[in-house]
């Protein structure tokens, strides 16, 4: 499919504090990931630890907790991991699920699911 990148907005759970990122599209992850200290600096808490397994095979536990989300006029609550500094913003498969997005592979971007084509 390739990959791409999106431009997005994320916001701690009170909407006081926002950041906005690029974040690569990838629909074979589950669960967002942002560097940590970028979740800090906006107050983002952990609430719960997730062993979640890498691109490369090895397993994480990693700490998890909750953003708004914006992305094409579209605004949700969603799952984000902690991740390490160093690492590119991902916007998993579940994100794209609760925005009601899906890949267009052809065009690499992202459409709304009111227009799927049959």
């Amino acid at each position: 499919m390739g990959i791409f990148s999106v431009e997005i907005s994320i916001g701690d759970i009170e909407r006081r504090q926002w950041v906005d990122l690029s974040a690569t599209v990838d629909t074979g992850g589950f669960m967002m990931s942002i560097p940590g200290s970028l979740l800090q600096a906006i107050e983002v808490t952990p609430t719960f630890t997730e062993n979640v397994r890498m691109a490369d095979g090895r397993t994480r536990t990693l700490d998890v907790g909750h953003v708004w989300l914006k992305l094409n006029g579209r605004e949700v609550i969603t799952y984000v991991a902690f991740n390490d500094d160093y690492t590119t913003p991902l916007l998993g498969s579940l994100a794209l699920e609760t925005l009601r997005m899906y890949v267009d592979p052809v065009e690499q971007r992202l459409l709304p699911m009111d227009s799927i084509p049959l």
